[in-house]
């Protein structure tokens, strides 16, 4: 490892506030890139009693969202005819994690997944409260064109998908009642599946993030119906582009809140004194990541 890489682990760790016990359990993920954990949510042309045709654990997890299945050791779900017959969609356990904060929103007549590719998050969505109304965007033509795949190949073809920017949806006027927002992250939960992911851990990427991250909420605030919901999350660790993200936006828009969600209460983060939630590859439910909840009053 290079010297730029220890430091900025250790600047990541002091960030955190983490006692040394857990800094070093965090360096020790990142650095083996072993903690990646599959997941699986049935899709549309899953029936209501369908089950995975192999092994799956069951998790002492509050959290786990409907319909996901977490397969067994040594299974790979995606080699399965089911996975091409579009039965289940594949993920890591973390995002579904992350997903947790839907089982506090009540069921939208009308959502919009702003950074939607490819597909996991309004899966788990489409999973919780179907997918009538639900619009799935993505600004990059590729990445839309997998989602697009994606979405057919899951039989939620009557998804609409979309290419705009934030900026674009705030100026359009169309607003929603939930809003899932995967933002872009410097991707640090990346090093602990095993992925490199140079420049991760410097200061350079992580506020460039952090500012991209606050312009897309500034938008998405202005696209979501009185009493409707934003989901944030990242696949990233740093304060600086999650709880700082939050607190920006609230500071700014005083008729905005964080919701608590119960399910999620071991997870609660101690760096803001709002309701955060920040899962580490130590817990053993994947490589990671930060999820909140926000509620427009």
């Amino acid at each position: 490892m290079n010297q730029d890489a220890a430091k900025g682990e250790l600047r990541l760790c002091a960030r955190l506030g983490l006692d040394d016990a857990a800094a070093q359990a965090l360096m020790a993920a990142m650095r083996a890139g072993a903690s990646s954990r599959g997941a699986l949510v049935l899709t549309a042309r899953a029936p209501l009693d369908y089950v995975p045709p192999f092994a799956c654990v069951e998790l002492e997890a509050p959290w786990l969202p409907p319909r996901v299945y977490v397969p067994a050791d040594g299974v790979k779900p995606t080699a399965h005819e089911d996975y091409a017959r579009g039965m289940y969609y594949s993920l890591d356990l973390s995002s579904c994690w992350e997903s947790a904060c839907l089982a506090a929103v009540p069921a939208p007549a009308s959502s919009l997944d702003m950074c939607a590719a490819p597909g996991g998050k309004t899966m788990l969505m489409a999973a919780r409260f179907g997918a009538v109304h639900h619009t799935a965007n993505e600004v990059h033509p590729g990445r839309r064109g997998i989602l697009r795949q994606n979405l057919e190949q899951c039989g939620m073809p009557q998804v609409r998908v979309t290419g705009q920017r934030p900026d674009q949806w705030a100026r359009s006027g169309e607003t929603f009642d939930l809003l899932l927002v995967d933002a872009p992250c410097s991707g640090q939960s990346l090093l602990c599946k095993g992925i490199r992911n140079p420049g991760c851990l410097g200061s350079g990427m992580v506020n460039g993030n952090a500012k991209r991250q606050k312009g897309i909420m500034l938008s998405a605030v202005q696209c979501v119906n009185p009493g409707g919901h934003i989901v944030y999350t990242t696949c990233t660790y740093d304060p600086e582009e999650n709880e700082k993200v939050v607190a920006y936006i609230l500071k700014r828009m005083p008729e905005w809140e964080a919701v608590e969600v119960p399910q999620l209460a071991a997870f609660r983060s101690t760096l803001a004194d709002f309701a955060a939630y920040r899962l580490l590859p130590m817990h053993g439910f994947g490589a990671g990541g930060f999820c909140c909840l926000l509620r427009k009053k």
